[in-house]
């Protein structure tokens, strides 16, 4: 009886691996792919989810969604962005699915200050990973950095909930953009622009002096909590632990501010994710940063940064005039527009 009922396991198992073994060689474009796109300067990475809700296809890039259609095995997406100048474009890719892998080529379509010659895409999908706890193996990431254009694809659009839509349809970036009038931009943006930064390492933490807006932020790596009477801030309370070679950085306790150049709201619930892996050579460091904020987000925002280690980099000081902004509009006779839109300002 033993006998019988291990051999009927056995066939059962059998057919279990071999279905997923099949499954997982269909050419079908559901699921969640690392979309990795090329041109001539630069690499760009990011997470390309799809999905078939009663027969229509959706696509989200980095947690905004993403203009799609399929026929066949064709695929065409078409990706907003911003550069770093300020300029929305599209970036439009075309390819063909071979099982577990879409690739094709892109073009890149409105005006950008940022020239792409058009290149190669590619799509491999997301490997599940075995949640086991990893011994921490702490790589040195003292010293400057400074920014690269790898990796990041600025997504323009995210995909917001009612209320995270209802926050940005008033918004007006020149107006209420807190570092137009020098007030701190705060996280995950702060950790994104493309100024220097330093890391000075101690027993019990992280130190990051950031050029730009000269904030100086510390990661806790005894994962002690805000005290008390810890009021909240833009750059919140970060705690830090190593998992495996991975800095792993949870940041809580933060004010209401937007995520970035479009002036999405982060919501004082808000817990913001940071990834820090180091190269094997010691000289190059990526973060993957994860906005997890359900009130105005209906997927989680990701922004990727790549920097690479200097030594001879300098920390400028950073001066900012708030009279540069405000003289100019009272000259315009805006100053009453600019009092009424105090709800949109922190």
């Amino acid at each position: 009886m033993i006998k019988i009922f291990s051999k009927i396991v056995s066939v059962f198992l059998a057919t279990l691996i071999f279905c997923s073994a099949s499954y997982g060689e269909e050419s079908t474009f559901e699921g969640r792919w690392i979309i990795s796109l090329q041109d001539k300067k630069r690499v760009l990475e990011g997470l390309l989810e799809i999905e078939n809700i009663n027969n229509e296809w959706k696509a989200y890039l980095e947690g905004g969604p993403v203009s799609i259609e399929i026929s066949d095995n064709d695929i065409v997406l078409i990706a907003d962005s911003r550069d770093v100048r300020g300029f929305v474009f599209d970036r439009k890719m075309t390819g063909k699915i071979d099982k577990n892998i879409i690739k094709g080529t892109y073009t890149q379509e409105g005006a950008a200050a940022q020239k792409e010659d058009p290149g190669p895409w590619r799509a491999e999908r997301e490997k599940l990973k075995i949640q086991k706890e990893l011994k921490p193996n702490p790589s040195d990431i003292s010293g400057l950095w400074v920014a690269t254009q790898q990796l990041d694809f600025r997504k323009y659009t995210m995909a917001l909930t009612p209320n995270g839509k209802k926050w940005l349809e008033n918004y007006l970036p020149y107006y209420d953009q807190p570092d137009v009038r020098c007030e701190s931009i705060g996280l995950p943006a702060l950790a994104t622009y493309t100024f220097p930064f330093e890391i000075i390492a101690s027993e019990d933490r992280y130190t990051m002096i950031y050029e730009y807006q000269s904030k100086v932020r510390r990661i806790w790596m005894d994962r002690r909590k805000p005290s008390q009477f810890m009021p909240p801030s833009r750059m919140g309370h970060s705690t830090g632990y190593w998992e495996g070679d991975t800095l792993v950085v949870d940041t809580v306790n933060l004010e209401k501010t937007i995520r970035d150049f479009r002036g999405e709201l982060i919501s004082e619930k808000a817990h913001i994710q940071e990834r820090y892996n180091l190269n094997d050579r010691g000289d190059v460091l990526t973060a993957i940063i994860t906005v997890k904020d359900p009130d105005n987000y209906k997927r989680f925002p990701i922004r990727r940064r790549q920097w690479i280690k200097s030594h001879d980099a300098e920390i400028f000081p950073y001066t900012c005039d708030p009279d540069s902004f405000f003289i100019p509009m009272y000259e315009q006779n805006e100053m009453d527009m600019y009092i009424k839109r105090t709800d949109r300002r922190f």
